[in-house]
C-alpha cells in the first residue's frame, strides 16, 4: 500500500513539473464572444495579453485568435460589457484552445448621474479626421497691396490677434477633447492602466502630431500610445 501511494506521489510530481515545463511554451487561443442575450456584432472586441501589455482587435463577429504564453493571462473586452479573463496556466498543455464565451452588458444601480457612453473606434477615427482649425483671415501681399488700411488693421489690431488666439486654443481643446476620448476606451479596454486624474498631464506629455493623429491607423496609435504611456509611468516612478 505504502508503495502504490509512494508512486502515486511521484506521479503528481512528475505530472506538476512537466505542467511547469510548459509554461513559456506559446499556444493558440481561438475564440467566439456572444453576447448572452441579444444576437448583435461586435465591431470593438479588443483581446489583450495582460501579461505583457499588448494585445489585437478581434472580428466584427466576435471571433479571435491570439498567440500567447501559457501561463498568460488575456483580458477580453467590448465596450459596454463586463471584460473576461482567461488563463490556461493550470489547463492540461495542449497547442490550440478553443473557447466559446458569452458575455453580458454592463449594469449599474446607484444614485441618478450622467454617463458619457463611449465612443466607438469608428465614431473616434470620423473625428480624427475632421480635426480643423477654424479660418482667420492673415495678412498676404495681395490684401496689402489692395487694401494698405485693412491689411494695417489685421496686422496690429489687438481684436484680431485676439481671434487668432482664441482659434488656436479651440484647436488644441478640441483635439484635447478627442485624445482624452481614445484614452478613455484604451483604459476601459485594459489597453493603457491610466488613471482619470492623469488624463490632461499625460495628454501633454503625448504632445501628438495633429497631421499623425488624423491619419493613424487605430494599430498605429495604439502601439504609439501604450510606448508613451510606458515611459510616462517609467518618469512618474523616478527611472
Amino acid at each position: 500500500m505504502k508503495s502504490i501511494f509512494s508512486i502515486l506521489i511521484l506521479l503528481m510530481g512528475l505530472n506538476a513539473m512537466s505542467q511547469a515545463n510548459y509554461q513559456d511554451s506559446l499556444v493558440t487561443v481561438n475564440g467566439s464572444v456572444e453576447d448572452s442575450i441579444f444576437n448583435v456584432g461586435f465591431y470593438d472586441l479588443v483581446v489583450v495579453n495582460k501579461s505583457v501589455g499588448k494585445g489585437i482587435f478581434g472580428n466584427s463577429d466576435g471571433s479571435f485568435s491570439i498567440t500567447v504564453k501559457k501561463k498568460d493571462k488575456i483580458g477580453i473586452s467590448v465596450v459596454g460589457y463586463q471584460t473576461i479573463y482567461l488563463s490556461f496556466a493550470d489547463s492540461a498543455y495542449k497547442k490550440v484552445y478553443n473557447v466559446n464565451l458569452f458575455i453580458e452588458s454592463l449594469e449599474f444601480t446607484g444614485a441618478e448621474v450622467i454617463v458619457k457612453p463611449l465612443k466607438t473606434l469608428d465614431q473616434l477615427k470620423e473625428e480624427r479626421e475632421a480635426i480643423a482649425k477654424r479660418e482667420i483671415p492673415v495678412v498676404t501681399i495681395t490684401n496689402a497691396i489692395s487694401s494698405p488700411i485693412t491689411a494695417l488693421y489685421m496686422a496690429f489690431s489687438k481684436r484680431e490677434k485676439t481671434k487668432r488666439k482664441v482659434a488656436e486654443m479651440e484647436f488644441q481643446d478640441q483635439q484635447n477633447d478627442i485624445v482624452k476620448e481614445i484614452l478613455r476606451v484604451y483604459v476601459h479596454n485594459d489597453i493603457v492602466d491610466l488613471s482619470s486624474d492623469d488624463y490632461d498631464e499625460f495628454i501633454r506629455f503625448l504632445n501628438l502630431n495633429t497631421d499623425f493623429l488624423k491619419r493613424a491607423t487605430d494599430y498605429e496609435l495604439i502601439t504609439y500610445i501604450q510606448e508613451k504611456f510606458e515611459h510616462f509611468e517609467k518618469i512618474k516612478e523616478g527611472f
